[in-house]
């Protein structure tokens, strides 16, 4: 069965929104300077939009796993500002989705890159994942390397 539907083509694109709460914000500039987005929680608005986008063109029992990123962070979005993150389809190279990724605020860009996505079937994903930590659960097991 194809991991895929016919309508997963270039150009898709999908929309997510936030406005920005203190539990998003770093703040290490001292107390007059507001409290502003953190990298991680942008980009991680923009790699759930990526696969919100393509989530309705994938057969049942699929989904996709993020497997590259390479972004800016371009401006800052205070505590209270609105952020959309958007993400288009540029390629399909296989179980491989490439993605245009770009988040704003109501003035400016705030962070832009590339996105890469993986199709997986979620039982084999699922059953993947019991057996690493089987293997974690063994007495006498190594730790894992880091």
């Amino acid at each position: 069965m194809p991991s895929m539907k016919e309508t997963l083509q270039p150009g898709i694109t999908s929309e997510n929104r936030i406005v920005v709460e203190p539990k998003q914000a770093i703040s290490f500039m001292g107390p007059e300077v507001p409290g502003v987005l953190a990298s991680p929680h942008m980009l991680f608005l923009m790699e759930h939009a990526a696969r919100e986008c393509v989530l309705p063109h994938l057969a049942e029992g699929y989904d996709t796993v993020g497997v590259g990123f390479e972004f800016e962070h371009c401006a800052a979005a205070p505590i209270g500002a609105t952020v959309t993150a958007s993400a288009e389809v540029i390629a399909i190279d296989g179980r491989k989705l490439h993605f245009k990724i770009e988040a704003r605020d109501d003035h400016e860009v705030i962070g832009r890159g590339k996105h890469v996505r993986a199709i997986v079937e979620v039982a084999r994903f699922a059953q993947r994942m019991r057996e690493k930590l089987a293997v974690k659960a063994q007495p006498g097991t190594p730790p894992a390397p880091h």
